[in-house]
């Protein structure tokens, strides 16, 4: 975007700063209650804010694609080059200028960039770390987490590990035959996306540089215990930061524009099973599925599991382990727990941050001579 541009195509050029899935259209009304957006004006544009979620409480991002120019045609995306539809590319000076006023005017506190693929990865990127490298010469403090492309060479992989605090590639599914199916394009699955994540998290743990993530498409031809087993794998063998879920919704003109939406109860179950895999020490065999390798969606994961394997624990003698896998107890409470054992009753339990409605039917209290079935705690 430059000087020249008419004030209606900078008003068609905000599109960029919501699509920053790369994937997903979704209508602006029905973005916002998803995603959780509000504008801003800014000079010629209005700009979308990401109020991103994070331990820490609600972090305000700035997220954009740098470009919706692709070369690839995949089946699922709105932006595929045979797909009729205005494309617009930021100028990494103009993004570079933008990101910083917000900031320093405390309306973001980072930047979330990513692209669609210009045909060569490396070309791609570079405009990306124009604009990052832009953002920390002119004293940019904040979060930078940054969306490489698959294929991106390790020069510049190395670089943005030392500029952004978060990097990753999209692997968008579970399997090479999936992947090559609905990207039509020259990406090759193997090399240029799992073996580069692969280096990027050898070098995030040699150097703890950057954390490392990615994304997963969820909904098209798939089945739940085959991206979880790819999930526990990213989790357990890459030391990914995280893994997101992003439900399908069909886009008009698209070969998918008929199949039918991701449930949303679908995606939250995916997330609660990896937040399992992630933190709690639960392990993939753990899981309930059903004969056709889903997570069933009208129970919790993680009651379902307890209830399948007949949990059924003494507060005062459990593991720290085996603590976390009582549902109603998280790392915090399990380590109060252990603080503060012996617990004698339910009010003790409560006061430490036990949910004690969804802990009762697993857990009693042996060690005090008294039990939790004496507190008219049982177990369902």
């Amino acid at each position: 975007m430059g000087p020249g541009w008419q004030s209606g195509q900078m008003r068609q050029a905000r599109d960029l700063l919501f699509l920053w899935n790369a994937w997903v259209q979704i209508p602006t009304l029905a973005c916002m209650r998803r995603a959780k957006w509000h504008h801003l004006g800014h000079d010629r544009c209005t700009v979308p804010i990401y109020e991103a979620s994070s331990p820490r409480g609600v972090v305000p991002l700035l997220k954009t694609l740098m470009s919706s120019y692709c070369t690839n045609d995949c089946k699922f995306c709105m932006f595929r080059s045979s797909r009729r539809i205005d494309r617009y590319r930021w100028e990494p000076e103009e993004l570079a200028k933008i990101a910083i006023h917000l900031w320093e005017m405390k309306k973001i506190k980072g930047l979330f960039l990513s692209s669609s693929f210009e045909g060569d990865p490396d070309e791609t990127v570079e405009r990306q770390l124009e604009t990052v490298r832009m953002l920390r010469r002119d004293g940019f403090t904040g979060y930078i987490h940054l969306r490489l492309m698959p294929g991106t060479g390790m020069e510049k992989i190395k670089e943005s590990m030392t500029l952004c605090d978060r990097i990753g590639i999209n692997i968008e599914f579970p399997n090479k035959e999936l992947y090559e199916e609905m990207k039509g394009g020259p990406i090759d699955f193997s090399q240029d996306v799992m073996k580069r994540m692969e280096q990027i998290s050898r070098i995030a743990r040699k150097e703890c540089q950057a954390d490392v993530d990615t994304q997963i498409v969820v909904g098209i031809e798939d089945y739940d215990d085959e991206i979880l087993k790819k999930t526990e794998w990213l989790y357990k063998k890459l030391n990914l930061a995280r893994v997101y879920y992003s439900g399908f919704e069909p886009i008009p003109d698209t070969p998918l524009e008929k199949h039918p939406p991701c449930p949303k109860l679908r995606e939250l179950r995916l997330y609660q099973t990896s937040f399992l895999l992630r933190d709690y020490g639960f392990k993939l065999d753990d899981m309930v599925f059903d004969g056709k390798g889903m997570l069933p969606l009208d129970e919790d994961p993680k009651f379902l599991a307890a209830k399948t394997a007949d949990l059924f624990l003494d507060i005062n003698e459990a593991s720290y382990l085996d603590l976390l896998r009582v549902p109603g107890i998280g790392p915090v409470s399990a380590r109060n727990i252990l603080e503060e054992r012996p617990l004698r009753d339910e009010k003790q339990l409560r006061s430490i941050g036990v949910n004690l409605k969804r802990a009762r039917p697993f857990i009693f209290l042996k060690g005090t001579q008294k039990t939790l079935a004496d507190e008219k705690v049982y177990r369902s």
